[in-house]
């Protein structure tokens, strides 16, 4: 009985594996009758018709269009700007799928150093004395899994620890752990998903501020070339004690994006539109805040080797409770309420320089303008990574 069970297993798989590599070669002929065999035949199969799609388009080096396929079956978090490398990280779980294996995955470590500068704002001139300047070591290790759990089904996870390391002995080190698991359904022309996530970050002798979230997404993918996507989340933030502890408070937010592959499938581009409401949960001096923004993600290959990547972020707070303007006696002048606006720019370069490695230089601005005295701020910080991929 269990011979003839795993006979039958292997068969299904053997079929599979015969009409996965029959969809490639068709698509990689480009012919119409290919793309008409590849929609009848395995849209029954959504999982393996998208990794098969995807796999075609990164044969063809058109990347951007490769990763729109890949993630309507699989979501891997935390993968590196470039989008050959995207596209190449989603083609070994398509290629351990073609070999019968329902279970994937990926791993990465980076370390690096650079610099950071305390740009001059009004916070900074009234709080006077010099914005700080410092070097710092940056060191990441993560990684995910990834498990095909019926045609339609897929389940992953992963895992990212930052670390970075100030020479200031008087500055707090950084230390961060997120994590993410997520459920994805594969549709004909999109996917559907499910998930949690967080994070743990040291705020020094105070412990770790504790992030959960749950969330959802609806990704439609309107032709090879763009995909709107909808996603929803509500998370709580958690600071662990002291005068921080007042900060904590519950998020909810949605995101409306649009991705486009751009110049044959080398380019990339995503816009999104952000809102939100934190409702504060313990005495927060501004209470609760409204909030919305946008952001823009621009990647780009180069060449076979180099890639290129720019990020925006502009978001507006508009918070609840009023403040007091008091003179020399404590006496109230005006009423205002705080609103601040956050602006960051990222940009850098990937090169891959041998199997496996890459080295990213990589520039962060950052910008926050407030009506509050102590809430304006700004730094740039310009830092050298070198990633191995396994």
């Amino acid at each position: 009985m269990g011979n003839r069970v795993n006979a039958d297993r292997g068969r299904l798989v053997g079929a599979r594996i015969v009409d996965y590599l029959l969809a490639v070669a068709l698509l990689l002929g480009g012919s119409a009758q290919g793309t008409e065999a590849t929609t009848t035949g395995l849209d029954t199969d959504p999982v393996a018709a998208h990794l098969a799609r995807g796999q075609a388009y990164l044969e063809q080096g058109e990347y951007a269009k490769a990763v729109l396929e890949f993630e309507q079956a699989l979501t891997f978090d935390n993968l590196p700007p470039d989008l050959r490398q995207q596209a190449e990280i989603y083609a070994r779980a398509a290629r351990d799928y073609q070999q019968g294996k329902r279970l994937s995955g990926f791993g990465y470590a980076e370390t690096g150093g650079g610099y950071y500068r305390e740009n001059v704002t009004r916070s900074t001139n009234a709080a006077g004395g010099d914005p700080a300047r410092d070097w710092f070591w940056k060191a990441r290790l993560g990684g995910g899994l990834g498990y095909i759990l019926s045609d339609d089904l897929t389940v992953d996870g992963s895992l990212d620890y930052r670390f970075r390391y100030y020479d200031d002995i008087d500055r707090r080190d950084d230390s961060d752990l997120r994590w993410r698991g997520v459920l994805t359904r594969a549709l004909r022309s999109g996917s559907q998903a499910i998930g949690v996530r967080g994070r743990a970050s040291y705020r020094g002798a105070d412990g770790y501020r504790q992030d959960y979230g749950l969330f959802v997404n609806q990704a439609f993918n309107l032709d090879p070339d763009n995909r709107i996507a909808l996603e929803a989340e509500l998370r709580t933030r958690q600071y662990p004690r002291g005068r921080e502890r007042e900060r904590s408070r519950d998020i909810g937010q949605v995101w409306l994006s649009w991705t486009r592959a751009l110049l044959d499938g080398r380019a990339s581009l995503t816009l999104t539109a952000l809102g939100g409401r934190e409702w504060a949960t313990n005495d927060r001096p501004d209470r609760g805040q409204d909030f919305y923004g946008a952001t823009f993600d621009f990647s780009m290959d180069l060449t076979e080797d180099l890639g290129f990547f720019l990020f925006g972020l502009y978001e507006h707070n508009a918070f609840d409770e009023d403040r007091a303007v008091l003179d020399d006696n404590l006496e109230t002048l005006a009423l205002y309420t705080r609103s601040d606006d956050l602006y960051e720019v990222e940009g850098g370069l990937t090169w891959t320089f041998a199997p496996g490695w890459s080295l990213r230089p990589q520039v962060l601005w950052l910008r926050d303008e407030s009506n509050t005295l102590w809430g304006n701020y700004s730094a740039t910080e310009l830092w050298m990574m070198v990633r191995r991929a396994f």
